[in-house]
């Protein structure tokens, strides 16, 4: 048996875990309201946020980077060694801190100043009023409404001023007071004067605001602003390998983002224009001290020449020699080139770069073609080959020399009118409207959020809510027969507000609304027990609950009712000795009841009070004895119950909450049947389970539960039609 009750138990655990849609989405219909009330809340804080949001700019411009070769020493083919500069070497240049510094410097970017808005909603005032004339002499309790200007060219703080607050109040006549965060009085000063007194030093060239409007002085950092600056800057290229780069910022000062993107382009060109130049001048220095030098070999070479060939008569080449000559001058013109080239890049690459490492296979194979015509020349008559030497030497060094002068000409030319590899496309430019936040988008995100979170509310309760709405799942897990619905009743609340307003004498709904939904679920209750008291030791029945509030008395009163329009004659006991308020319906007193009775201070006739309805008595409380659970184990609570079953067609007791104690358990002892009265939504399964293991433990066996307080016309499951028409 306790193997089956634990497979039971088991069952009921899954079962409880079983999704169920539909009754998901008869959560969410039944709390349609409160989702749309939160989907409406979103809705307009996002209106709100989108009214008051800073908007946010972007100001962009376009930059050319052209191929260009590292040197400026490019002679003849020695252009194949060059190599382009990387784009994303440059876009690492242009957020150096050497161009992001000094456009902090120029555009003072580290002096932070704010006007003081009106909490909330200032600032978006100030920018709807922003582009109109404001009157100077009108004050506003210190704050901006729009239309204010003010450039600070300097602003120097001491050290215990940068740690705090200090703030900027306009004055008459282009004036202005300093205080700092304790209202001290710094200096004051005007417009288009230097000022310096107390650690503080400024300079103020424009000032436009009402009197008395405050603004936020500060001095950052500089590391910190050109770090910060660098992070906002975003520069990329456009496409793959184009050279064409694009910086752009974004920021709430539309002005001001375009100043600072086309500083940057402007620096970034100025600092690309003095590269060159400085390339080109190193070049032309190196170019200057070899040119003396060429000159002095190629001069060497001549009169040697000369002389040879004065001594021998002037020896003249053979058409084989000359070939040869030819060759040879061409290899030993490039390889003097080559070795040029070496002398300049040794001082920006070592000699395992990959630039020194094709410089060096070129020289080899220059070497080897030299070779192998030396060696043709060696087989030459002596004369010739002589001659060849010195031609040779003399036509090489020319060439060079020409050259050189020729790429000195060309530097000069460079350095002169040095012009870069970069230049600006499109200027810096900010977009007229904002960028973020896009307000319609937030708006429809936001509400779309607000639907989903009012949804998810609704589905998070209901899944943390382990309350029963569902009578058949009772009926399924605990195998106790469901007897009753009893809606609730709205009649029933007027009726018990108008009784508290003195109006009705009393609130019994089954006397003023007979027709109500909650008498019919009462009528079928009155038709099942009449089957369930066939079957019953006595016509006693006990209605009892696990918990407080549940509705017994509600249900035990209007039940008695409605037996006893049918003909039966009722005695309604009111057994809950500890907080019965049954007499209050029936304007008795609570003294006289069922505590004297049994305790034997007077007789059934005296304890039974007749009401003012046809075929119904109440037995009151009594007063409230300080030993319930003993008056009612006494032995005479049993005989006079036996005397009332003889005396009444039904006895129908109204008992205290079976969990909070055991008054209910030794009167269901006594009963022909026992009904468990239960709340729609206001127990769980443990809780139902454990008043039933109540019952039982004390050889208590319910004949069945009813099911109280179901909310009609809610929802979309099992009672969202549950109506009747008359």
């Amino acid at each position: 048996m306790e193997t089956l009750t634990n497979q039971n138990q088991n069952l009921s655990a899954d079962n409880e875990e079983d999704i169920d849609l539909q009754e998901l989405l008869g959560a969410l219909v039944e709390e349609k309201w409160l989702i749309a009330i939160i989907t409406t809340i979103v809705f307009v804080v996002s209106i709100f946020y989108a009214f008051v949001a800073t908007p946010i700019y972007r100001a962009d411009t376009i930059l050319q980077v052209e191929d260009k070769s590292n040197s400026m020493l490019s002679l003849g083919d020695l252009a194949d060694f060059s190599a382009n500069s990387p784009t994303s070497a440059e876009i690492e240049i242009i957020k150096s801190r050497k161009i992001i510094g000094k456009t902090v410097d120029k555009l003072n970017l580290d002096i932070q100043v704010s006007p003081n808005y009106f909490p909330i909603i200032g600032a978006a005032i100030a920018r709807k009023n922003n582009d109109k004339n404001i009157t100077k002499d009108s004050a506003y309790m210190g704050y901006a409404y729009g239309g204010e200007r003010i450039k600070i060219e300097q602003l120097t703080l001491s050290r215990h001023l940068e740690k705090e607050e200090v703030t900027l109040i306009t004055q008459k006549n282009q004036s202005y007071k300093l205080i700092d965060e304790n209202d001290k009085l710094l200096l004051t000063g005007k417009v288009g004067e230097l000022v310096q007194k107390n650690g503080v030093s400024i300079f103020i060239s424009e000032l436009t605001a009402r009197i008395d409007t405050e603004f936020s002085l500060s001095k950052s950092n500089h590391t910190k602003v050109v770090v910060g600056l660098k992070k906002m800057i975003n520069v990329a290229e456009r496409g793959k390998k184009t050279g064409i780069l694009s910086i752009s910022l974004e920021g709430a000062d539309p002005v001001l983002i375009s100043r600072i993107v086309d500083n940057i382009a402007n620096l970034y060109l100025r600092q690309n224009i003095e590269r060159t130049s400085v390339e080109a001048e190193r070049s032309l220095i190196f170019l200057q001290k070899q040119i003396p030098l060429i000159k002095d070999e190629m001069e060497a070479a001549e009169v040697e020449l000369n002389n040879y060939r004065g001594n021998k008569s002037s020896v003249n080449l053979t058409l084989e020699t000359q070939s040869l000559l030819n060759r040879i001058i061409t290899i030993e013109t490039q390889l003097a080139g080559l070795e040029v080239k070496r002398s300049d890049l040794s001082k920006k690459y070592t000699d395992i770069h990959p630039i020194m490492v094709t410089l060096s296979s070129q020289e080899n194979k220059l070497k080897e073609q030299l070779e192998r015509i030396n060696t043709k020349a060696h087989h030459l008559p002596e004369t010739q080959q002589e001659i060849l030497r010195l031609s040779r030497d003399v036509e090489v060094a020319t060439t060079i020399y020409t050259q050189l002068l020729n790429k000195s000409q060309e530097l000069k030319v460079v350095k002169a009118g040095t012009v870069g590899n970069v230049r600006i496309i499109d200027s810096a430019l900010t977009a007229q409207d904002p960028v973020k936040p896009k307000k319609l988008l937030i708006i429809l995100i936001s509400t779309l959020l607000g639907l989903f979170m009012g949804a998810a509310w609704v589905l998070v309760r209901h899944a943390m809510n382990k309350n029963i709405k569902d009578p058949e799942l009772i009926e399924k897990h605990t195998g106790i027969s469901f007897y009753a619905n009893i809606p609730l009743s709205v009649t029933q609340e007027l009726l018990n507000k108008d009784k508290a307003a003195s109006r009705n004498k009393n609130a019994i709904l089954c006397e003023h609304n007979p027709k109500d939904l909650s008498i019919e679920g009462l009528r079928s209750l009155r038709t099942n027990l009449h089957f369930a008291l066939l079957e019953a030791k006595n016509n006693i029945v006990m209605i009892t609950g696990p918990a407080p509030g549940v509705g017994k008395s509600f249900v035990s009163t209007n039940f008695a009712h409605l037996v006893a329009q049918s003909g039966k004659k009722v005695l309604l006991i009111d057994a809950d000795m500890r907080k019965g308020h049954i007499n209050r319906e029936y304007g008795l007193e609570r003294s006289q009841g069922l505590s004297e009775l049994l305790a034997g201070s007077i007789d059934r006739h005296t304890a039974v009070h007749n009401s003012v309805f046809d075929n119904i008595d109440i037995l009151t409380t009594g007063s409230f004895p300080p030993n319930p659970s003993e008056l009612l184990m006494h032995k005479n609570f049993e005989k006079n119950l036996n005397e009332f079953s003889k005396a009444y067609d039904l006895v129908l007791i109204d008992t205290p909450p079976l969990l909070a104690v055991t008054d209910a358990v030794i009167i269901g002892r006594l009963c022909g049947a026992t009904f468990l009265l239960l709340r729609y939504d206001a127990h769980s399964m443990a809780e139902i389970r454990e008043a039933l293991k109540r019952l039982k433990q004390n050889n208590v066996t319910p004949r069945g539960f009813i099911f109280n307080g179901v909310e009609l016309h809610k929802g979309y499951g099992k009672y969202g039609n549950y109506h009747y028409e008359y």
